[in-house]
């Protein structure tokens, strides 16, 4: 039953002031994560790169600004041991942090807006971002510095230097060059790096150079101006191996050297009989053999130096007449482009200049003035070029059939070539020989008897390269130039060139001179 007269109790909406209340708490929290949601989107994402540099959190302006500053650093640089200082600037670098920007916010966006801010409210870590890296720099300007750098910096080897106390060389000293493009890459790449931006350039080394032939020629005449030497001297080396030559004539009768730069006319004396076995066998068929008498007449020239061997030589060469044979050896001469050797009497021949007189290019220059006038005998001169060439056409025939072979085909052969060498190497006598060790093979051919000249005339086989020495010796006066002077002069021009050739036997003792020189030993 109804109590009609008692007051109605109007019970309080709980239900409904609390869901008012959790709505409006609920809007209030959404307004406010909306509000640092928006504020974290205005700042970089905590895991954001941008060419390699951290820049999460950052405001814009202040990440824009990091990366310049890692990229705007300067690049520590090392050329071998020297430390340089690279700077971006320098080579016009350029950081296109605006795109870089650009690229992250789209990046961040590439979802929607409440799917981010979803992620937000369940604390869910943003994406980690990398963006590229822009740069952009001037490759010329960067080739530039490093030509610049390697101009300051880059050595070349240094040369052997002549060394005068053991007429041999001191080793050169070891270079160095940048090596251009590597050197590019390794920096393009340390320009392009937030961290670790020191470069060890690229640099080449280059082993030290040996001596050369013209550090051979400065040590000659160091070593005759130590000598007091006080006339003309000539020499010609051939490298047999690379055919590259040394040409040396200097005049030192004024005290110092003199380079003299045309060919020097000298006595041919009895260097003469190499170009004389070489005509004679022409006229062999073939080589002689032991005990006959062209074998003899060989043996007795070349080894022991024979005069009248060598005169019936020119007989058989000028078919009984020695001055046709003479002739023949200098036509010969001329053919072998030896234009100033000749003969024209045979040894010990007294016919006068006047009946007999051949002028050479060499010989002409001496009487007229032009080139040093060593007075050389009218009846047979040469030159230590000539002879050279000579030497070198003889070798080059023994060993391979060329040279003299090229030249006269079918008339001279390797085998005789062969024997010509072998002839000369028994020679006991002579100064080029002196300077050698006593197991290297010598084949050579002296000259002197004239008070006032001296020659030799080789081909040397040595362990770092055969080669062609010829040396001349002459003085203006026929009281100095003795043979206790001149002989030791070319035995220590012989060892030079062959310490040139064989700088690792540099103490290699060296063989004395034959006792019946009469010419003390070194």
């Amino acid at each position: 039953m109804f109590n009609s007269g008692g007051r109605s109790r109007i019970q309080f909406p709980i239900l409904e002031v609390a869901g008012l209340a959790m709505i409006l708490i609920a809007t209030v929290l959404l307004v406010l994560n909306l509000a640092n949601f928006s504020g974290e989107r205005q700042r970089m994402p905590p895991s954001l790169l941008m060419g390699g540099v951290p820049v999460g959190n950052l405001p814009r302006s202040q990440a824009q600004a990091r990366v310049e500053e890692i990229y705007g650093s300067p690049i520590t640089v090392f050329y071998r041991e020297q430390e340089i200082r690279l700077s971006p600037a320098q080579v016009g670098l350029t950081v296109n942090s605006d795109a870089m920007l650009s690229k992250a916010d789209e990046m961040r966006t590439e979802g929607t807006f409440w799917s981010g801010f979803w992620d937000f409210l369940w604390l869910r870590p943003e994406s980690a971002y990398d963006v590229d890296l822009v740069v952009d720099y001037s490759a010329d300007l960067l080739r530039a510095w490093l030509s610049d750098l390697a101009a300051r910096y880059d050595r070349p080897p240094q040369p052997a230097q002549a060394e005068l106390s053991t007429l041999s060389f001191k080793s050169g000293g070891q270079g160095y060059t940048l090596d251009h493009e590597e050197s590019f890459l390794l920096l393009d790449g340390a320009l392009r790096r937030p961290t670790n931006r020191t470069v060890q350039l690229a640099v080449n080394e280059i082993s030290a150079s040996g001596a050369e032939l013209s550090t051979l020629k400065t040590l000659i005449v160091e070593y005759l101006m130590s000598q007091q030497f006080k006339g003309v001297s000539s020499t010609h080396i051939i490298d047999l191996q690379t055919g590259d030559e040394l040409r040396l004539d200097v005049d030192l009768r004024g005290g110092g050297p003199s380079y003299v730069n045309c060919d020097i006319a000298y006595a041919g004396m009895s260097t003469m009989k190499i170009a004389i076995m070489a005509e004679f066998f022409r006229y062999l068929d073939g080589r002689p053999e032991a005990g006959t008498d062209n074998y003899k007449l060989l043996s007795e020239t070349m080894v022991f130096s024979g005069d009248t061997s060598a005169n019936f030589m020119l007989e058989v060469i000028g078919a009984g007449n020695g001055y046709t044979g003479a002739k023949n050896v200098t036509q010969m001469m001329q053919s072998l482009g030896m234009k100033n050797s000749f003969i024209v009497v045979p040894y010990q021949d007294k016919t006068p200049a006047s009946e007999v007189f051949y002028l050479s290019p060499a010989y002409e220059a001496a009487r007229n003035g032009t080139c040093v006038n060593t007075r050389p005998d009218y009846a047979m001169q040469t030159t230590p070029t000539d002879l050279a060439i000579l030497l070198d056409m003889i070798y080059h025939c023994a060993e391979s059939g060329g040279g003299l072979t090229a030249v006269y085909p079918g008339e001279i052969v390797q085998d005789e070539c062969r024997m010509m060498v072998e002839l000369m190497k028994e020679n006991p006598d002579g100064i080029i020989m002196a300077g050698l060790p006593e197991d290297i093979q010598v084949a050579h051919k002296h000259g002197w008897g004239s008070v006032d000249t001296y020659s030799d005339a080789a081909i040397v086989y040595s362990p770092g390269g055969d080669y062609v020495l010829t040396s001349f010796l002459w003085a203006d006066t026929t009281e100095w130039l003795r043979a206790t002077v001149a002989f030791p002069i070319i035995r220590d021009i012989s060892v030079m060139t062959f310490n040139y050739f064989n700088p690792d036997m540099v103490n290699t003792p060296r063989r004395d001179y034959n006792p019946d020189l009469g010419v003390e030993a070194p």
